[in-house]
């Protein structure tokens, strides 16, 4: 061993000495504190902070103080749609993630690895001619889909309108 990690180790184990030493029932003293309840009172109890707590690392963090010219306007989604498939874009509207939200989820949270402050572009499509997807088949349909301003990526998609077999919403899709 080198003279660094023979301190290192000398100094771990001092430190483990004086940890036991504080617990034992010798040299306890009932007001004073061992090492690791002197870190939890610095650092904090996860409990202490449920903000912090437990949260997934924000994929696509907040960005509404960007420019409104640096997003994907509606023009760019416009070019996207499906023509074939008889797709228009019915409506386009620029807000906060957390605007979506609360305009159309009705108290549900949302994705959670995307920050409220998020801005992202919600677009009305209606496909008068029907609609194939995965667990239905639609006459005519409606899909409302949440898409990130900046890249367009797919965040989610709700579809409402006439489905043409009810049997069809129970199968069950598998990838």
């Amino acid at each position: 061993m080198n003279s660094v990690h023979k301190m290192s180790a000398s100094l771990l184990a001092s430190l483990l000495t004086y940890e036991l030493a504080l617990q034992s029932p010798v040299y306890a003293d009932t007001g004073s504190l061992s090492i690791s309840n002197i870190i939890i009172s610095q650092l904090g109890k996860p409990q202490d902070k449920p903000d912090k707590a437990n949260r997934l690392r924000e994929r696509l963090p907040g960005n509404r103080n960007i420019p409104v010219s640096k997003f994907l306007g509606k023009e760019h989604f416009q070019s996207k749609l499906r023509k074939d498939l008889g797709a228009e874009l019915k409506s386009f509207e620029l807000m906060t993630y957390q605007a979506y939200i609360d305009k159309y989820t009705q108290g549900e949270t949302g994705v959670t690895d995307i920050s409220s402050e998020r801005m992202v572009a919600v677009l009305e499509i209606s496909f008068p001619k029907g609609l194939k997807a995965d667990n239905a088949e639609y006459s005519t349909a409606v899909v409302r889909s949440v898409r990130d301003a900046v890249n367009g990526e797919l965040i989610e998609y709700e579809i409402s309108g006439e489905v043409t077999d009810k049997s069809s919403l129970n199968r069950v899709v598998t990838p």
